[in-house]
């Protein structure tokens, strides 16, 4: 049950990273990423939110608006909740980063039922048990009694967690090893997929954590005929389908999802870290879908966080200068939305950072 660091190292972070174990690497990489970053550079902007920021910010593009004065890092994961991601806070305050940015939404103000879902407690568990500065939890605090039942405090509970990967990981590695079967996913990074992290000593991972692998133009391929669904299908029932779900809506009440996400920007300022709230653009043809008032509790935790001197919040969620072709479906940015995205933000991020230049 209790296992050594370098088994965990070696044998069951490999499955996690590539999809055996995980459904997303990502989910599993955040720790070693801070590290990295950590080791790497002084200067560090680190990007967090859902898989709408993995796709939207190229870390490698806004360094070379930058001229790297900045090292612009991407954390963000699909499925992003506040609640999830402030088990992160403090390897996150470890790093000394001039800047975090966090992904403000409709998501982030999302329903999370009490206690979590099996799959929520699953990745919450799981970042408990790779957390770097477990012996620092702050962020107990704003687990509700339900969550805290099912959910491993201890650090022995936590290494009591990651122990019971270890049977499957031994297994797919040697199985990997002696090519009786092959990965999942490939993490190369020209033909890799999404789900799959580069490990930590790859040539690949540098660029990884700055740029992450992202999704194919969907909405490209369904306008070009190359996919099984028409235009008309894609922005039928799948589009209304997509904005009725409760991730892609606020709850409407201050919930633990918020309170989580205002406990991560007090920590961040109350160390002297710059806090950046982006709203991330949809696209447009979502946003023409959307019913009067669905995001009005977005638009009004908007305001009064806009009374906040200590953040600066930038919101394109409304604003009418994105395309449909800025897009590779409903919400993910297509390169071409990369590109407007950092020629957009940058300069608002220079001009914050230069009020200490």
């Amino acid at each position: 049950m209790i296992i050594s660091q370098s088994i965990v190292n070696t044998t069951i972070k490999p499955r996690l990273y590539d999809g055996t174990i995980n459904e997303l690497g990502r989910y599993s990489f955040t720790f070693d990423a801070y590290d990295y970053i950590e080791d790497d550079s002084d200067y560090a902007v680190i990007a967090m939110g859902s898989s709408k920021m993995r796709e939207i910010f190229d870390g490698e593009l806004f360094g070379q608006h930058s001229n790297g004065t900045w090292d612009f890092y991407n954390v963000a994961y699909a499925g992003d909740h506040p609640y999830v991601r402030m088990i992160e806070i403090e390897a996150i305050i470890a790093t000394q980063p001039k800047m975090v940015i966090l992904e403000f939404g409709p998501n982030t103000l999302s329903f999370l039922p009490n206690p979590v879902s099996e799959a929520t407690a699953g990745r919450m568990s799981q970042l408990m048990s790779l957390n770097t500065h477990w012996i620092e939890q702050p962020w107990e605090k704003m687990l509700t009694a339900d969550d805290a039942k099912i959910l491993p405090i201890t650090r022995f509970e936590q290494v009591r967690y990651i122990a019971n990967y270890t049977s499957e990981a031994i297994e797919t590695t040697i199985n990997y090893h002696f090519e009786i079967e092959e990965p999942p996913y490939s993490c190369d990074r020209e033909t890799g997929n999404v789900r799959c992290v580069p490990s930590t000593d790859s040539e690949d991972f540098d660029q990884y954590v700055q740029y992450p692998i992202q999704f194919r133009n969907s909405l490209e391929r369904i306008k070009a005929g190359k996919s099984s669904i028409t235009i008309e299908e894609f922005y039928g029932p799948r589009l209304d389908k997509y904005i009725s779900q409760s991730y892609h809506n606020p709850e409407g009440v201050e919930n633990k999802n918020q309170l989580a996400y205002e406990f991560m920007i007090d920590s961040l300022l109350d160390n002297q870290i710059e806090v950046l709230l982006v709203g991330l653009p949809y696209n447009p043809v979502l946003i023409d879908r959307l019913a009067d008032g669905q995001w009005d509790y977005y638009n009004q935790t908007r305001e009064r966080y806009l009374q906040d001197e200590n953040v600066t919040i930038i919101d394109y969620v409304w604003t009418d200068f994105w395309a449909e072709e800025d897009f590779n479906d409903f919400t993910h940015a297509s390169r071409q939305g990369e590109i407007k995205f950092a020629e957009n933000l940058y300069p608002i991020i220079e001009s914050v950072l230069c009020e200490e230049c």
